[in-house]
């Protein structure tokens, strides 16, 4: 009777040992199945579902130039090349300084390869001008006017993001689209002296490249993106000696055009 009861024992001991580790196993096996990592390769590929997901959401920050190009008239010489000018005028010098900016991503996932992007943030740029002897306005004739343009606006860009395919963590993109800034707040004290007065809205086209670079826990995405001003944002002053009627090309689509350089960083 005690040997056969030893012997159920033994039997309910291995029965129960090897129910633990089939379970077990199941658990690992499952995990290994639904996980987001390749444990098949060489390297662990992290987050391979991350970008079959409809829709797609983040944040991104950066450091952001704000430039300009400047069109001139032709009694300034500069748009006719090896004429001799009417009279001398020296050029408007535009040294952009760095700033910054911040902002949302809502990303709509089109094809395998194309994703449609909104991304919805905040700019702030400074510029300094520099009119090298150039009469301003009749009200600072002759005398040097040297500024510093800062502007805030909200940045609303469209764009479609163009991938390759994937090679183990990294990812190479282009992304190119349209975008609009609207300037915040009042005008700034150079619009009030009457020196500068630059449009509400500005309407542009966006080109850029990047990397998605796979993390356990998140995508980063280091990119760089030029930014071109499609129209003349500069108000034309009425007044005869202003140098916005002296200098520049006043066609509606000349003028003085914004350029922007933009580094970012996304996190998905």
């Amino acid at each position: 009777m005690i040997k056969k009861c030893f012997f159920i024992l033994i039997v309910l001991c291995f029965s129960f040992n090897s129910f633990s580790q089939e379970r077990g196993i199941k658990k690992l096996l499952d995990r290994i199945r639904y996980s987001d990592y390749n444990y098949g390769g060489d390297k662990p590929m992290f987050r391979q579902n991350a970008d079959l997901n409809d829709f797609n959401f983040g944040y991104y920050f950066g450091a952001y130039q704000m430039n300009y190009k400047l069109n001139y008239n032709q009694l300034s010489g500069k748009s006719s090349p090896g004429s001799i000018p009417a009279y001398d005028v020296k050029e408007v010098l535009f040294e952009p300084q760095t700033g910054f900016g911040v902002g949302f991503i809502t990303e709509l996932r089109l094809a395998n390869f194309i994703d449609l992007r909104f991304e919805p943030g905040y700019l702030y740029g400074r510029t300094n001008i520099d009119f090298n002897s150039i009469q301003v306005n009749s009200a600072l004739e002759d005398k040097d006017v040297i500024l510093q343009l800062k502007q805030s606006m909200l940045y609303l860009p469209l764009l479609v993001k163009l991938s390759s395919a994937r090679f183990d963590n990294f990812r190479p993109f282009v992304v190119a689209g349209i975008s609009k800034s609207v300037r915040l707040g009042a005008k700034n004290d150079e619009a009030r002296r009457n020196v500068i007065d630059l449009k509400s809205n500005i309407n542009q086209f966006e080109v850029g490249l990047g990397i998605d670079l796979y993390l356990p826990y998140f995508k980063f995405t280091p990119a760089i993106r030029a930014i071109y001003g499609r129209e003349n944002e500069l108000l034309i002053d009425n007044d005869p000696n202003h140098w916005s009627q002296t200098v520049v090309d006043i066609n509606s689509k000349r003028g003085l055009k914004n350029r922007g350089v933009f580094f970012v960083l996304t996190f998905e």
